[in-house]
């Protein structure tokens, strides 16, 4: 009888034991799980102020273009399926340009507006810094003039790294290099 009821005992801890939770061995999900992949804290607002002088590549040297505006963006970083053995992130990214370019030696000319918006995506590895060269149609001129805007792009942010103006009679694809 004593052999008995230690065994059931001892079947009861057995039981007991294996129907707990083992977190040990549950597989490691990321913690976000939102819909899209889009992480609550990747999301990123602001703007970037334009003002300064450019050169004017339709004139001879030494001569200046003004631009006053700004560019609003928004960031978002998009991490990849979790079930996929990737490093890398791509950002997704809205730019809407609002700006006026003068001729500061003739102050009665009208200004050439610069106004578009645009969606890009990147592909961005974690700390490393993405560069990306966006062209923004000047409006109101004879001649096909853009605006070159280069970009750093990380997964926290956007910023402007440079601008100048470039005329050209062909259209031009938007650039992408890795630093």
């Amino acid at each position: 009888m004593k052999k008995l009821f230690l065994t059931l005992v001892s079947c009861f801890a057995l039981f007991a034991l294996g129907c707990q939770e083992n977190s040990i061995t549950e597989p490691l999900l990321p913690e976000v799980t939102e819909k899209d992949g889009f992480q609550e804290n990747s999301y990123n607002h602001g703007f970037i102020k334009l003002d300064g002088m450019l050169v004017d590549p339709s004139r001879p040297l030494n001569c200046y273009l003004e631009i006053r505006g700004e560019i609003e963006y928004e960031h978002r970083l998009v991490f990849p399926d979790y079930k996929q053995q990737s490093s890398s992130y791509y950002v997704l990214f809205n730019l809407s340009i609002k700006a006026e370019i003068f001729d500061p030696y003739l102050p009665g000319t009208p200004a050439w507006p610069v106004k578009e918006i645009s969606v890009d995506k990147i592909d961005v590895r974690p700390e490393r810094v993405q560069s990306f060269i966006k062209y923004f149609r000047v409006h109101g001129r004879e001649d096909v003039m853009y605006l070159a805007c280069k970009f750093i792009i990380t997964t926290e942010d956007i910023r402007l790294d440079g601008m100048w103006l470039r005329c050209t009679r062909t259209q031009l694809s938007n650039n992408v290099n890795n630093n």
